[in-house]
């Protein structure tokens, strides 16, 4: 794994701190690796729907379908 310094606004932290505390992720940096994979996911997804011509519902069905079953795992 890389270390990188990322920049965000005061906002940000304070919800990260929030989620951290509800023990929704172990720390800030897990949270903030799930959100950037889940962005990666999302935009790789709808980039070959477009490609594809796939419905972007049926896109938005599976990235919900997958984040519920890691949610509930």
């Amino acid at each position: 794994m890389k270390l990188i310094s990322v920049n965000l606004p005061e906002t940000y932290l304070k919800v990260l701190e929030i989620l951290v505390a509800e023990q929704k992720f172990p720390n800030r940096s897990e949270a903030i690796r799930v959100a950037i994979r889940d962005l990666i996911k999302t935009e790789y997804l709808l980039e070959e729907s477009v490609t594809r011509n796939i419905s972007t519902m049926m896109i938005e069905e599976s990235v919900e379908n997958e984040i519920h079953e890691k949610l509930v795992i």
